[in-house]
């Protein structure tokens, strides 16, 4: 009780609500939330950096996902977390109990969270998978009817994780789950996929209807090395056309080089 009154006296700090100048509230190493006042609904948003991504660059992107869909998504609170140190997140400086015991909380004290979207880019993907196995995992604390079927997970062109890499998802994960999403690029102009599309290929194929491909194709990405295009799912034309420049990919967006959002499209009516 006390712990669900506290969560409640939190919500009604005054916070920024503008797109691009949010006010972010530190919960732990590494992760950072805030609250919209979004009249759409009550759900929950989580994005993750890729391998080495700041707190700070995450946020611009939340904002711009923000401003350009998550708003009609009825996403009210949002959870900003960095890119893991290490590429197979082996450091564990994140501090994923304390986001992963904040979102039941937010669940658990509101009633009516309706979605749980998590957007985890690259190596991000094996801190996403790790926050999902201490919620359902073998020893998970949030296994029951309450939490069940409200995670809508999108792999952004990230990794599966085991054997000597990083966190994988396991078959008690995936059973309390509603979706899983494995998403990549293809330009049809260059005629080249991005740097994981083999993996996100391979995870979508893994859990039955539990999983699938999202493809994202199109054209004018302007890249011309698939680790370009590995960024295309945060920006629809990455600066770097030969590989990939992280801060400006994740921070620097404007009429030319929008947010990429598409493969949040298939929420849409859900």
């Amino acid at each position: 009780m006390i712990k669900r009154f506290s969560l409640l006296i939190l919500f009604s700090i005054s916070f920024s609500v503008y797109p691009q100048n949010f006010s972010w509230y530190k919960i732990g190493n590494g992760v950072n939330y805030t609250f919209t006042e979004n009249k759409r609904g009550n759900n929950i948003f989580i994005a993750i950096g890729g391998w080495q991504a700041k707190k700070e660059w995450v946020n611009r992107w939340c904002s711009e996902l923000y401003k350009a869909r998550l708003n009609e998504l009825g996403i009210q609170h949002i959870f900003s977390v960095k890119g893991p140190d290490e590429v197979c997140n082996r450091d564990k400086e994140i501090n994923i109990k304390a986001l992963a015991d904040y979102v039941k909380n937010i669940i658990y004290a509101t009633y009516y969270v309706d979605k749980v979207v998590i957007a985890a880019h690259s190596s991000g993907s094996f801190v996403a998978n790790e926050l999902l196995d201490i919620l359902y995992g073998e020893n998970g604390t949030a296994k029951d009817s309450f939490y069940f079927n409200k995670v809508h997970y999108f792999n952004l062109d990230g990794g599966i994780g085991g054997e000597d890499c990083g966190t994988a998802l396991s078959d008690s994960v995936v059973k309390y789950v509603s979706k899983i999403y494995a998403v990549a690029v293809y330009d049809s102009s260059s005629q080249m996929y991005s740097s994981n599309f083999d993996t996100m290929k391979k995870l979508s194929e893994m859990f039955g209807d539990k999983s699938e491909l999202v493809l994202l194709n199109f054209t004018g990405s302007g890249c011309r090395d698939k680790w370009c295009l590995h960024d295309a799912v945060i920006i629809r034309k990455p600066y770097n056309p030969n590989k990939y420049d992280l801060e400006r990919d994740y921070t620097l967006f404007d009429d030319e080089r929008k947010v990429q959002s598409d493969y949040l499209n298939v929420l849409i009516g859900k």
